[in-house]
C-alpha cells in the first residue's frame, strides 16, 4: 500500500536564515539519495490568520513511498538519518509534527513529482 509522509516544521528561534537554508538544501537531496522516495515536495507554509499560534507551521515536507517495505528501506537508509541529525540544530522538535497516510491506489497512480 502506498504511503504519503508529511512533516510540518517550525524553526528554532535562535538560528539564522543561512543555517535554515543550508539544512533545507541538504534535506532536498533526499530524493536523489533515496531512490524509493517519489513525489517530493517541500516549501514554506502559508500562515494562517494568526501566525503566532503554535498550531501554525513554517515549513512542510511531503513525499510518497510505494509500500510498507519501501518505508522500512527509507528508515534504514543512512542519508535521512544524517538529515534528521542536522535538522535537530535548526528545527524546534517540540513544535514539529509528522504523520503517514495511506494513499488510495487512484491517488498514488495520479501523483506527479512537484518541484521544491
Amino acid at each position: 500500500m502506498p504511503i504519503r509522509h508529511i512533516v510540518l516544521i517550525n524553526w528554532k528561534q535562535d538560528v539564522s536564515q543561512d543555517e535554515i537554508d543550508a539544512w533545507i538544501e541538504f534535506c532536498d537531496r533526499i530524493p536523489e539519495e533515496c531512490p524509493m522516495v517519489r513525489n517530493w515536495s517541500s516549501g514554506p507554509c502559508v500562515t494562517g490568520p494568526d501566525p503566532d499560534k503554535t498550531s501554525s507551521h513554517q515549513f512542510a515536507i511531503m513525499f510518497d513511498l510505494g509500500s510498507d517495505e519501501e518505508w522500512i528501506r527509507y528508515l534504514k537508509h543512512p542519508y535521512p538519518e544524517l538529515v534528521y541529525v542536522g535538522g535537530m540544530k535548526v528545527i524546534d522538535l517540540d513544535r514539529t509534527a509528522s504523520t503517514n497516510m495511506v494513499l488510495s491506489a487512484k491517488a498514488a497512480a495520479s501523483s506527479t513529482t512537484l518541484p521544491s
